[in-house]
């Protein structure tokens, strides 16, 4: 080859040899979703309560023969005016409590959840067919030479 053949190969009267590569990339599409929803669900529960409630007893103790005094006061039953009213005389009282049960419900957090996306990187091997030019050297006086 040469001008005179009617190929202009520039001015340096060079050539350039080309080949193909393979080329990867990636292209990002959705693989699927995922979601966390939240509802209320009602189930019933048991839970146990103590309770506490006093009573009376009615205690009786007989005093001894021996420890029997005689008693010296005219006035031990009280005035007239006390002993003698309606209700029958004086009067002890004693006040009895008891517990009841007061059951409320209360809001507490108990777990966190959360959706969080892990990247894995695998390695794929892809083969293909490529071309490539050659080129060969015939030179005056020597075998043809390709040059890779």
């Amino acid at each position: 080859m040469s001008i005179a053949d009617g190929n202009d190969l520039g001015s340096d009267d060079a050539m350039t040899r080309s080949e193909e590569r393979l080329v990867a990339s990636t292209e990002v599409y959705e693989a699927g979703r995922a979601r966390l929803r939240k509802h209320v669900v009602t189930e019933e529960v048991q839970i146990t309560v103590q309770v506490r409630r006093e009573e009376l007893r009615l205690e009786r103790e007989q005093i001894a023969e021996g420890g029997r005094e005689l008693v010296h006061d005219p006035d031990v039953f009280g005035p007239r005016e006390v002993f003698e009213t309606p209700e029958g005389g004086v009067i002890y009282e004693v006040t009895l409590h008891e517990e009841r049960p007061v059951v409320t419900t209360e809001i507490v957090p108990v777990e966190r959840v959360r959706l969080s996306k892990l990247v894995h990187t695998d390695a794929h091997v892809f083969a293909g067919e490529v071309r490539k030019e050659r080129i060969e050297a015939e030179l005056p006086g020597q075998d043809p030479t390709a040059l890779d």
